[in-house]
């Protein structure tokens, strides 16, 4: 409710900034706390249909976000597609801003990149991957630790969640995944619950899972007094992906 209403605001204002990246931001973050959590809940019931149903709409909801972040950043970059700009070319634009500029990089490039993410089928989107780095590497170069050291779980994730033959990296994911510890001190229990589900996983690394399942679920629960309700939700997934071990790792 709170979305619509904040959409409703922004027709009437549709070139006012700071509202149009508060709506990118919650609409991402609705979108991994909520749409990606029925997605999950979907599959450790094995119930396929609903799976696909719930993958399309966070896919739907972050393009959404992608979008509302678009109108604050396009206009920066002086285009109204990055899909169709090549990497030398957003790399250069991108030089032409400055760290004021963080939020609408972040943002584009956080709900395009997660968009991408949950429907790793799309060839498309697969393609346009390098780009979304090049502007997460612009984030962390202005700040590595800004919107809970975002970039690096990112970095964490887009490494992390896929094999090497389809541009994986376990290394550079575990890096990221340390990184982003080091910089919120393991506070922001997403990150563990992340590098549970991707690294450890594709690594089969079964003491790297048990170890940042644990590291989640013995939290204290305001660990982070500012984020205890997605800290709430990290032990909620983490307690869920713990009964499901056996399905992704091999004997």
């Amino acid at each position: 409710s709170n979305l619509k209403l904040l959409e409703a605001m922004q027709v009437h204002d549709e070139n006012n900034d700071n509202l149009n990246l508060l709506i990118a931001e919650i609409y991402s973050a609705y979108t991994l706390s909520f749409a990606e959590d029925k997605m999950e809940q979907a599959e450790a019931d094995k119930k396929d249909g609903e799976v696909e149903r719930q993958r399309k709409r966070a896919k739907m909801l972050y393009l959404r976000a992608r979008d509302f972040a678009g109108k604050v950043l396009l206009p920066l970059l002086d285009t109204q597609d990055l899909s169709s700009m090549t990497e030398q070319e957003l790399q250069k634009r991108l030089a032409k801003l400055d760290k004021d500029d963080i939020a609408p990089v972040f943002w584009y490039a956080f709900a395009w990149g997660s968009a991408i993410n949950v429907d790793r089928e799309d060839t498309q989107g697969l393609s346009d991957l390098p780009k979304i780095e090049i502007m997460m590497a612009q984030v962390k170069a202005w700040n590595e630790a800004y919107y809970f050291a975002g970039a690096w779980l990112f970095e964490g994730v887009y490494f992390g969640a896929r094999n090497e033959m389809m541009g994986g990296d376990p290394v550079r994911s575990k890096a990221a995944f340390e990184k982003n510890l080091k910089l919120t001190e393991g506070k922001l229990l997403i990150t563990q619950y992340f590098y549970a589900r991707t690294y450890c996983i594709f690594a089969q690394d079964k003491v790297c899972f048990d170890k940042n399942i644990a590291a989640v679920l013995d939290a204290p629960a305001d660990v982070h007094p500012g984020q205890k309700l997605a800290n709430a939700l990290a032990k909620k997934k983490a307690e869920r992906l713990k009964r499901r071990k056996a399905d992704f790792f091999i004997e």
